[in-house]
């Protein structure tokens, strides 16, 4: 529509009615950086003083205000024979059709609606503006009552400033609904995105899952030096299994000397990226520090002073459990140490008896008290021995009726099964634990280690 014959921004004067000093300075801001002149009013009582002095373009309400409210201002003014043709703007929420109706009622030509978007609010001044002629032209007015939610409202408005109005009421339901089409497009954007980086972190965290596995020892030591794996002294086996999640289980295997083989297994605290990323120090420690991993106290305990330098400069506390054992084939010995592990078991398969690792209480775990030290333990070795070490998953299984599977009912199946091969041993004990769970399954990682000793070597050979 042409702005012409209407009066440039320049030239035009608003008066805006607002009790909230917040909402004013904003509005008064916009209409003044569209050059705009502003008159500003607290409340209707104050405004019609203001009147009585001057005259605006246009005037702009809230309609919740103290002492004089914007229908009543809006309604004076209309009745004003010096005021009447001054268009009056409501600020409202048209949250209710009745707001709509006292509008009609009290003769205000335009609603605009709270939120307002800047643009919104100059488009439809400028609308406002552009139909005072118009409205002018419209003849006379005839009084006409409405009932509505059992209140009678009497209309004096025409019919152009009454489908005006209602036009206005239209516009800005239309506005709000391309509000809310706008958010929903971004919302569905946001959840498309969201969608997509779910799964691309799932997919990398399966690729973490698959790398972690495969950093699993897959070759073994054989002894003496030279043997094949059928015919070393000692063999080893394993089981693992991780959550949906990344796993804070590992173990590895470490060739010592051509009578000597150790094995080594730790649970980080928790799941997820973190218990992995201190799974992965773990390892390279124990790679860095292989030197000294005949004695098992002394190498537990270096691997905690560089752990402890390492977790010193995190703010989450972050720890790990691990046991390791040595087997001496010359010696005919397993030398062990704990770090707040659960203690391995030793199938001394010759004498029909499963003992436990152990002696007295354990190590504090790895990664808290950078003095810890750790004892060497020694158990004598014999040709059928096995020696099972494994992480706290195995175990602490829930039943249906609320029992939990303990290391007394799994000492109790070791011993059942103890003549079987490791591997088969393994087996069975993963099936049983996983018939004794409610999930039918394990809600930890899993890891079980086992250094089988089919027979013992002479010394130096």
């Amino acid at each position: 529509m042409s702005n012409e014959g209407f009066p440039q921004n320049s030239d035009t004067t608003v008066l805006i009615v607002e009790d909230s000093l917040t909402q004013a300075l904003k509005l008064q801001h916009v209409l003044e950086r569209h050059e705009y002149k502003v008159i500003a009013a607290a409340n209707g009582r104050e405004a019609l003083a203001k009147l009585e002095t001057q005259m605006p373009t246009l005037v702009i309400t809230d309609i919740n205000m103290p002492e004089m409210n914007g229908y009543e201002l809006c309604e004076r003014i209309k009745d004003n024979e010096r005021l009447k043709d001054l268009p009056v703007i409501l600020l409202t929420s048209l949250s209710d059709p009745k707001d709509i109706l006292k509008g009609l009622e009290c003769g205000a030509d335009n609603f605009i609606s709270k939120p307002y978007d800047d643009e919104f609010l100059l488009s439809r001044i400028q609308h406002v503006l552009a139909n005072m002629a118009l409205r002018r032209e419209a003849g006379g007015k005839q009084p006409s009552e409405i009932f509505f939610a059992g209140h009678k409202y009497e209309l004096t408005a025409d019919r152009i400033h009454s489908i005006d109005l209602l036009l206005s009421t239209y516009e800005t339901a239309v506005q709000k609904n391309l509000e809310l089409s706008r958010a929903k497009e971004k919302l569905e954007t946001q959840a498309e995105e969201l969608r997509e980086k779910n799964a691309q972190m799932t997919e990398e965290l399966h690729m973490a899952k698959e790398l972690q596995t495969a950093f699993l020892p897959k070759k073994y030591p054989a002894l003496p030096i030279g043997s094949t794996p059928e015919q070393s002294a000692v063999q080893f086996c394993f089981r693992y299994s991780t959550t949906d999640e990344l796993g804070g289980d590992f173990f590895d295997v470490l060739p010592l000397s051509g009578h000597e083989a150790g094995v080594f297994i730790c649970d980080v605290m928790g799941h997820g990226v973190r218990a992995a990323l201190v799974t992965a120090i773990v390892r390279g420690l124990v790679e860095e520090l292989k030197s000294a991993a005949t004695d098992a106290g002394a190498f537990l305990t270096a691997i905690n002073q560089s752990l402890c330098a390492i977790l010193a400069q995190t703010a989450t506390p972050l720890f790990a459990s691990a046991f390791y054992a040595v087997a001496d084939l010359a010696r005919g010995e397993v030398r062990f140490a704990n770090a707040g592990h659960p203690s391995a078991f030793h199938l001394r398969r010759a004498e029909g008896r499963v003992e436990l690792l152990k002696d007295g209480k354990p190590g504090p775990v790895l990664g808290v008290f950078e003095h810890s030290t750790y004892a060497t333990v020694v158990r004598p070795l014999a040709a059928g021995d096995l020696v099972v070490l494994f992480t706290d998953g195995l175990y602490e299984i829930e039943a249906a009726d609320g029992s939990l599977y303990d290391t007394d009912q799994l000492k109790e199946a070791v011993t059942r099964q103890m003549n079987l091969p490791a591997s088969e041993l393994f087996d069975a004990l993963l099936a049983e634990v996983r018939s004794f769970s409610a999930h039918e399954g394990f809600e930890d990682d899993v890891c079980l280690v086992g250094m089988e000793v089919p027979r013992l070597m002479r010394p130096g050979g």
